[in-house]
């Protein structure tokens, strides 16, 4: 490997740097080019956060628009179900009778005593086990007892009656077993 000689090389910088102050104008250009690069690094420096958040604003820009989009879809399906619940408003008392939401099972005992003064019969017992299965215990005579289990099957509200037997013939005592049907909102 040569030895490096720094003192020719500087004599010759030198003697380039020597010309280009005797001429005027390549030492005005090279200033001219070096403040030019200058101003271009310093104005990139300074504009590029300014860009960034431009292109990260116009991203969010779009972006909410189209969930403005979306969300004016969902207005007006909410508009339209609207219309509907009002036009069926009516029709909706009937279905909360016969299927109501929870566990509605006051005004269902309230209805059986009801039925039971209507029909004449006494009404000795009503069971509920789990919310769902029941069991009724009435006592009358025979056109009383089918009065009220004609009654009773004829409510707005749902339920299945899966067996009705007479107990004791003395008294003519009928127990009704049966599962009432309820929504559960979830």
């Amino acid at each position: 490997m040569a030895p490096l000689d720094y003192k020719t090389s500087l004599a010759r910088y030198r003697r380039y740097l020597a010309t280009v102050q005797q001429q005027p104008l390549l030492k005005a250009s090279l200033y001219l080019v070096l403040s030019l690069l200058l101003i271009i690094v310093l104005i990139w420096a300074a504009l590029r956060p300014t860009l960034i958040t431009i292109a990260s604003l116009s991203g969010d820009i779009t972006q909410q628009a189209e969930i403005e989009k979306k969300l004016d879809v969902k207005i007006s399906q909410i508009s339209q179900a609207q219309q509907v619940l009002s036009a069926n408003e009516a029709r909706l008392v009937v279905l909360n009778q016969a299927l109501p939401v929870g566990e509605e099972f006051s005004a269902w005992g309230k209805r059986m005593e009801e039925l039971a003064q209507e029909s004449g019969v006494i009404l000795i017992g009503v069971s509920l086990e789990n919310y769902q299965n029941f069991s009724l215990s009435v006592q009358g005579n025979y056109s009383q007892l089918k009065s009220f289990l004609d009654r009773v099957e004829n409510l707005r509200r749902l339920m299945k009656i899966e067996s009705a037997q007479i107990v004791s013939a003395t008294n003519l005592t009928m127990v009704v077993k049966g599962k009432l049907e309820s929504y559960e909102e979830k």
